[in-house]
């Protein structure tokens, strides 16, 4: 007997938006019947024959309506993630955005303390600069790359919505059938893996008293040492 994938390849472009109606190209009967059991469309001829004795069969319509559910059950898990993975990018832009601003709000602070030290503390002032722009970037480098993986799972959730709309848009019944037993698996309503990345700037090393006490000792011993 044909499969079902060499029956779809018979198939000819439905223009008009009927149902298909194929025969079996061993019988030349119509295909009516849908044997769960080899995932194939089969006319009556082929029910009774010895190749499908003790098969289990249903009518095409009642066929279509379970895969229907199917994909249903799978549009509504990831409509679920699509929303879950929505909420969780913003949560993540949120914490980088607090992240950055609380990085700026301290390069100001930093750059008021040394207003009145500019000649003698400009090169100092620049190495903190450094110093702080790299401790801004380890602590968002990790933030960055979570917010790519949670933006990648969500493009991949999109696609596969788009995909699984477009199949149960499919108004041929034997194409419908033929497309979702060929589909290797099915979307399952599987535990997150991805969560919100935290992060916070090490700010203790930058504050006022410790800045100033860091920075006049180490003035003071240079001065020391050269007198």
């Amino acid at each position: 007997l044909a499969s079902m994938t060499e029956t779809a390849r018979a198939l000819s472009p439905n223009t008009e938006g009927k149902e298909s109606k194929l025969h079996c190209e061993e019988h030349q009967e119509e295909l009516k019947l849908f044997c769960e059991t080899d995932q194939q469309v089969i006319c009556l001829i082929c029910r009774d024959s010895r190749e499908h004795r003790d098969h289990l069969f249903m009518p095409i319509k009642e066929a279509v309506q379970i895969y229907k559910e199917k994909i249903k059950t799978s549009l509504e898990t990831l409509t679920k993630n699509e929303s879950a993975m929505e909420e969780m990018e913003q949560q993540q832009k949120q914490k980088i955005s607090e992240v950055q601003e609380q990085s700026q709000n301290m390069l100001t602070y930093i750059s008021s303390i040394f207003a009145d030290l500019r000649q003698i503390l400009n090169e100092k002032e620049r190495l903190i600069h450094k110093e702080l722009r790299e401790e801004e970037e380890s602590v968002l480098n990790p933030m960055e790359n979570n917010l790519r993986e949670i933006q990648e799972k969500l493009k991949s959730i999109q696609k596969q919505l788009l995909k699984l709309k477009e199949r149960m848009n499919q108004t041929d019944s034997l194409i419908f059938l033929k497309e979702e037993t060929s589909q290797k698996g099915r979307v399952s309503d599987e535990v997150q893996t991805l969560s919100v990345a935290d992060g916070s700037l090490a700010v203790g090393k930058f504050d006022h008293p410790f800045l100033l006490k860091t920075v006049f000792s180490e003035e003071i011993d240079g001065i020391t040492r050269v007198s």
